[in-house]
């Protein structure tokens, strides 16, 4: 049996369609949020979501965004990761090694205990610090890699944008 390929998409890519689209960053992330639903949808790849995920979901103050945006994490996800004390010292040290925020540091962890491949996000904090994050994760045998959206598309699917 083939394994399937884990991804964990940051709270921002599920929010990018909904977002404001006259920039053209966030419409190219929509549109390759859009691919992503796809390639999930025919089961190429599997999404994992975290408590953190469904926390900052209900933390968005229009409520139709919230509505849909909880949609799109309920429809897409195959696992949730759960707050636990072990995620919480992975979270710590993520953010002190790699000077990220706690809250960023609590996904990327989930994304390391949930087993992804691929953390996507739409934040250029997280991005920025993704050698940082990348090279703890392996110091720990975790296999995370950090991309935007579209370099995911880019670099796995051969997707243009």
């Amino acid at each position: 049996m083939k394994l399937i390929e884990r991804v964990y998409l940051d709270t921002n890519v599920y929010c990018r369609p909904l977002d404001n689209q006259s920039d053209s960053r966030i419409r190219a992330e929509s549109e390759a949020f859009l691919e992503i639903v796809d390639v999930a949808q025919r089961e190429k790849i599997e999404i994992v979501s975290s408590d953190y995920v469904k926390f900052e979901i209900e933390q968005i103050l229009d409520p139709l965004k919230r509505k849909d945006v909880r949609g799109f994490e309920r429809i897409l996800t195959k696992a949730n990761v759960a707050s636990s004390m072990q995620l919480l010292a992975l979270a710590l040290d993520f953010s002190s090694k790699c000077s990220i925020g706690s809250l960023d540091a609590l996904h990327v962890s989930a994304a390391c205990l949930g087993e992804a491949c691929f953390l996507l996000t739409c934040d250029d904090e997280i991005l920025d610090k993704a050698v940082c994050i990348e090279k703890l994760a392996a110091e720990k045998r975790y296999r995370l890699k950090v991309r935007s959206p579209i370099n995911y598309l880019q670099e796995r699917w051969r997707v243009k944008k």
